[in-house]
């Protein structure tokens, strides 16, 4: 497999305060990454380092092949960026904008340009500092298409948006992108999002990866088995591999699955029981398990 990203060991400490810590992480060529984390995870530091605005701690990696401490600047010619709170010259106006950034790309597809503006209805002679934030986000992504880059980064990129220009801005992204073959990386704790879009994740929390595979993986995997025993089952059962955790109230038990299920299910089938069945938990349940930090 090809990889767009590749890091190891990357860390980065603020004031002695650890924000990132021993990231090994793969983002295959052509596949739209989700980072998945709470607000102060360490997502927004992740992709700067990864696009050489931040130089690490400790560790280093390669973006698009290229050593992410040296080649900063090769790196975003080649990386379109949308951020959380974008920041424009805001007395210029969405022309002059375009046509500032324009003059540092050796490609820029113009009509492409003319298509997303007229889809998102930005107004072409209003200043920039006029617009609402949505509508800034909206801007940053047809600035970050324009050059036709390798790698489109956003964080948290649709904040301040409805559900129509949410489905709107993952069309674009969708059909500019993966269309072509390109690999998208972002962060978010927007779940819809991500279910929308990605097709793998990575779980962050404080600064550390718990976990990377694909969403499939991920929701195929994850399961809980509920059940009512008759009597107190054998401790022994919850020590099987794959059983991740285990709440209990009375004879009533929410076992938590990573793996193995059929072997874990079998046993808890042959031990009296009154109710037994598997549940699968949404995107939301899976992501809070490993936030609340029962991983």
């Amino acid at each position: 497999m090809n990889w767009a990203i590749q890091t190891k060991s990357l860390s980065k400490k603020y004031k002695g305060i650890p924000a990132v810590e021993n990231l090994n992480l793969e983002v295959p060529e052509g596949s739209v990454f989700a980072l998945l984390g709470p607000n102060g995870a360490g997502k927004s530091t992740i992709l700067k380092l990864i696009m050489g605005l931040q130089r690490p701690t400790f560790g280093g990696g390669f973006c698009l092949g290229m050593d992410i401490l040296t080649s900063g600047l090769q790196i975003r010619q080649k990386v379109g960026y949308v951020g959380e709170e974008t920041r424009f010259y805001g007395y210029m106006t969405v022309k002059q904008i375009m046509e500032f950034c324009r003059g540092f790309y050796q490609e820029w597809d113009d009509e492409m340009v003319e298509h997303y503006l007229d889809v998102f209805k930005l107004p072409f002679r209003v200043k920039v500092h006029e617009l609402s934030q949505g509508m800034k986000n909206q801007l940053a992504l047809v600035l970050a298409l324009a050059p036709r880059p390798e790698l489109l980064i956003l964080d948290e990129p649709t904040t301040g948006f409805d559900p129509i220009k949410r489905r709107i801005f993952f069309g674009a992204v969708l059909g500019e992108m993966v269309s072509r073959g390109k690999t998208v990386l972002m962060s978010s704790h927007q779940l819809l999002d991500v279910e929308r879009v990605a097709d793998r994740v990575a779980l962050i929390r404080d600064g550390i990866l718990l976990k990377t595979c694909s969403l499939d993986e991920l929701r195929e995997n994850e399961k809980e088995i509920r059940v009512v025993f008759q009597k107190e089952p054998p401790p022994e059962l919850f020590k099987k591999p794959g059983v991740s955790q285990v709440h209990r109230d009375g004879l009533v038990y929410r076992i938590t699955i990573t793996e193995n299920l059929e072997e874990t299910w079998q046993e808890c089938v042959s031990f009296p029981h009154y109710v037994i069945e598997v549940i699968n938990p949404d995107l939301e349940e899976i992501f809070l398990r490993y936030m609340e930090g029962e991983k």
